[in-house]
């Protein structure tokens, strides 16, 4: 017999929270620097030109919208084929499927 989950609130914020936090708020920074070069400088530095039309971010974005749908895989295995061992993860990976989701599509958005 499997031990019960329970999920629970984290109420302690220790200091390791808020540097991962802090740390997650540089990697966006850097990330919106990274969409305002591109669109101030154009699509040549992502390698794209008239001969390649597929520059790096259409490869980044079709990436996470697949790795999306594997990610999803993990949430139906535990309810399609009753496996238990996964039922925990379900949660987590229906999020991270529509995390995947939303930022292949933001990355799409750059190429418009």
């Amino acid at each position: 017999m499997m031990a019960r989950i329970t999920f629970q609130k984290l109420d302690d914020h220790s200091s390791f929270f808020w540097g991962l936090l802090a740390i997650h708020a540089v990697v966006i920074a850097l990330g919106l620097g990274a969409f305002l070069y591109m669109e101030h400088h154009g699509h040549i530095v992502t390698g794209m030109n008239n001969a390649i039309v597929w520059g790096t971010p259409h490869v980044f974005a079709v990436f996470l919208i697949v790795a999306a749908s594997g990610a999803l895989n993990v949430a139906s295995i535990s309810s399609v084929f009753n496996n238990l061992a996964y039922k925990p993860f379900a949660r987590l990976s229906g999020i991270l499927a529509i995390s995947l989701l939303i930022g292949g599509l933001m990355v799409l958005v750059l190429d418009l």
